[in-house]
């Protein structure tokens, strides 16, 4: 197959940082105010326009500058809020219609605060159209299930190793191996996302992948991941596996998840029609370990799996 001239994956992480302490931004009574024009231009600009990845970083600079602290849950309250006001500006700025092969009613964002350490056992970020549901946040390289756009705001944990987002250009792999990406992905187990299917995890995870955050402490700093999340053209995402840096105490891996979202569940049917799926039977709770479904289900997110 002929050679074909692309970006590299550590090149696209390296532009991808985008320190959020260098954006002036004002904050009253322990709120930060209005995104700045410069910061949200910055992150359209890498997502929408560009190689489809932005890793907000820097904010416990942030926050110490007005004298806040990453580790008050309050301070770091807030600084979750202003990185999602950034993902919802990014998102408004944008023409999504550009950014989906198939017609969306995209009318919102939506956002939920999960456990990224243990089970969830009632979660969905649609509940008129989704079942609530049991739910592990470190899985298989996927693809959230119909929002073109996702920002997953990761930190500071506690006792935690590993853990660290993996980002999988699978639209480089697509190209270079001439696979369709309807043929990219299949159902996911227990999940209405979209599993990159297991003949082509392997030589993903070994040759397209990257763990991304990894100048940032997540221990004592937080970062957004914004992802271009398009199984057609975009990047499939996954996490190495968190574990207790000391198993006699007790860990925290807080995690926001940020996405687009519409109000018509007959959007659902028309997207996972478009890539050939059939819609999920989602089962409300979650494989147990040692199952086939389970293995199925977090396979290569391994502490080990990129030396991570």
């Amino acid at each position: 197959m002929e050679d074909l001239v692309s970006t590299p994956l550590t090149e696209i992480v390296n532009e991808a940082m985008v320190d959020v302490s260098r954006y002036d931004v004002e904050v009253t009574d322990g709120r930060f105010g209005s995104v700045p024009t410069e910061l949200i231009t910055r992150v359209v600009d890498l997502v929408a326009d560009g190689e489809g990845l932005a890793v907000c970083h820097g904010v416990r600079a942030l926050l110490a500058r007005h004298g806040m602290d990453i580790h008050d849950e309050a301070h770091a309250a807030a600084a979750r809020d202003y990185l999602e006001a950034l993902f919802r500006a990014f998102t408004a700025e944008v023409d999504l219609t550009k950014h989906t092969p198939v017609p969306m009613g995209y009318d919102q964002v939506a956002s939920m605060d999960v456990d990224g350490f243990n089970k969830n056992t009632s979660f969905t970020p649609n509940s008129d159209h989704t079942e609530s549901r049991e739910f592990l946040t470190t899985k298989c390289v996927h693809f959230d299930a119909a929002t073109t756009f996702i920002g997953n705001v990761y930190g500071p944990n506690t006792n935690i190793t590993g853990g660290r987002p993996i980002v999988c250009d699978t639209r480089e792999f697509c190209r270079r191996g001439g696979v369709d990406p309807a043929d990219l992905v299949e159902l996911m187990p227990h999940s209405y996302n979209v599993a990159v299917k297991q003949e082509y995890a392997d030589a993903i995870l070994a040759d397209h992948a990257l763990a991304v955050a990894v100048d940032v402490d997540l221990s004592d700093d937080m970062a957004m991941i914004v992802l271009d999340n398009e199984v057609s053209g975009g990047l499939a995402h996954a996490g190495t596996a968190p574990t207790l840096s000391d198993p006699a105490k007790p860990g925290k891996r807080p995690l926001r998840h940020i996405e687009l979202q519409f109000s018509d569940g007959r959007n659902l049917n028309t997207w996972y029609a478009h890539y050939r799926l059939p819609m999920p039977e989602v089962h409300v709770t979650v494989p147990d370990a040692g199952t086939p479904d389970h293995e199925r289900y977090h396979r290569g997110v391994s502490a080990v799996a990129l030396g991570y």
